[in-house]
């Protein structure tokens, strides 16, 4: 006989996740390419950081580099972000399509500071259905490795990855209440 959750843990649970995704405001598809906030709220500490530690690209790789919006020390533990690498493809417009990958974190000697590498991104893979005969392709981004990261505005979040990977990142955050753990 399968057991159910009661419906107070169920409404518990659902109110949790979707507090989880409630943004800063910044858009749902929040993007690498667009600023992340104006450049009088970007830490200073995070440009200078940018500018002394992290080293130029490596021949055939791309530098992405992500300032966060400036906040309070406390404040930013009640947010993550979310980096998404990825490529712009051609899609049926019908099909899941993945890219493979894996995101490294690596450690910049003497700094104290990290940053995150892709090797490569593999694929795309995709579902096979059969889209409509003539149907027309569209552009997408397709998404590959996903990885969520603590909030730091003194810190750039910065990627290394493939020529042509597309970077891309979004905000979550906690709605601060924590709820009580039921015992049993």
């Amino acid at each position: 006989m399968p057991r159910f959750a009661p419906a107070s843990i169920v409404c518990r649970r659902a109110y949790l996740i979707l507090s989880m995704v409630i943004l800063t405001g910044a858009p749902l598809h929040g993007r690498a390419d667009e600023p992340a906030a104006d450049a009088a709220a970007v830490d200073p500490e995070a440009v200078k950081n940018l500018e002394a530690a992290y080293p130029a690209a490596a021949a055939g790789k791309t530098r992405h580099v992500i300032l966060l919006p400036h906040k309070e020390r406390g404040d930013e533990d009640d947010f993550k972000v979310e980096i998404v690498a990825g490529r712009t493809i051609d899609t049926d417009g019908v099909n899941q399509v993945r890219c493979g990958g894996e995101f490294r974190e690596k450690n910049i000697a003497g700094w104290g500071f990290s940053y995150f590498e892709v090797d490569a991104l593999g694929g795309p893979l995709s579902t096979r259905i059969a889209p409509t005969p003539g149907a027309p392709t569209e552009k997408r981004f397709v998404p590959g490795p996903r990885m969520l990261v603590g909030y730091n505005s003194r810190l750039p979040l910065v990627v290394y990855a493939p020529a042509g990977t597309e970077v891309r990142f979004r905000l979550w955050r906690a709605d601060g209440a924590l709820a009580p753990a039921e015992t049993r």
